[in-house]
């Protein structure tokens, strides 16, 4: 399968799961309600019915900004201090999500219903969840050893340089250099969770490493689908902050409609996770070896397996 056709048909296999996405969106924004009203009682005891909230509405004022951090700071404080919990929470909440996605996607069904959405979920969360503290422990390693090395040849290239532009594209190149082999971890993990799936695996380091070995055997197709999938969300994205800028929320209207937008957005987001696994779930199943068996006898069928990575 070129990546090409896994793109387009992740893009309607993503459509024909409106009601896997609409449970994604329900318990992600479930998920982020408590730090919400927290934030939110803290924006009220602070503007209250003052005018610094449509100050701020009509544009960034630094001087009612400042004086609200000032204010504020403690409060403020405990509400960032409950983000890294709901990250967290977020995370757990998602690699429980991930089970019942693929389990939908693992076969070629229109649509997959809801209680085999959860079954999935609760089947696969405990080699899930082993998986994702796996990974984070090589994240832990490899993003302060690239940090290191990155400060290293940013000392070595713009310690003499004089230009502006100079400092500006090494600054992208360093970016482009975290950003590709973090991207690579997380598609491994993404290929290791269809393994466990797909092949019902239970060695969780086994599992890993196989991913890890058919990611870098089909590099290009594997890496090549996740850039034109990358495509996407960004221009999802772009279209939201394009709406975002022209329309504003200065008016009970444009707040309204900014909110509708957002919410779109959201659902977009909820979308586009079951987008990247349907794709990579295509790709991984076509790019897995058969073994044709055939029953003696005439008219036997001939049976087609795929064998692990």
């Amino acid at each position: 399968m070129t990546i090409v056709r896994a793109f387009s048909s992740s893009f309607r296999r993503a459509i024909s799961e409106p009601k896997m996405v609409l449970v994604l969106f329900v318990i992600n924004i479930l998920t982020a309600i408590p730090l919400a009203m927290a934030f939110r009682g803290v924006l009220k005891a602070g503007l209250g019915s003052s005018m610094a909230a449509s100050e701020l509405m009509g544009g960034m004022d630094f001087t009612v900004f400042a004086d609200f951090m000032r204010l504020h700071y403690e409060e403020l404080s405990a509400v960032f201090n409950q983000i890294a919990w709901v990250m967290a929470l977020y995370m757990l909440v998602n690699t429980f999500l991930s089970g019942g996605i693929l389990t939908g996607l693992r076969w070629n069904s229109s649509s997959s219903s809801i209680s085999e959405f959860f079954s999935g979920c609760g089947r696969y969360f405990a080699r899930f969840l082993r998986l994702f503290f796996l990974f984070v422990i090589v994240l832990v390693i490899f993003v302060p050893i690239l940090t290191v090395v990155l400060a290293l040849l940013s000392q070595l290239f713009i310690r003499n340089s004089t230009s502006e532009i100079t400092d500006f594209v090494f600054g992208c190149i360093q970016i482009v250099l975290f950003m590709v082999p973090v991207t690579i971890i997380l598609m491994i993990s993404d290929y290791a969770k269809i393994a466990v799936v797909v092949n019902d695996e239970t060695a969780m380091v086994k599992t890993a490493w196989r991913s890890t070995k058919f990611v870098f055997n089909h590099f290009f197709k594997t890496f090549g689908l996740e850039l034109l999938m990358l495509l996407v969300p960004l221009v999802l994205f772009a279209i939201y902050m394009l709406l975002d800028l022209s329309i504003g929320m200065t008016t009970y209207l444009t707040i309204i409609v900014m909110l509708i937008i957002q919410q779109i957005f959201m659902v977009s987001r909820a979308w586009s996770k079951v987008f990247f696994f349907a794709g990579e779930m295509s790709l991984y199943q076509s790019l897995q070896p058969v073994v044709n068996s055939t029953v003696e006898g005439a008219g036997a069928p001939i049976v087609i397996e795929p064998l692990k990575p």
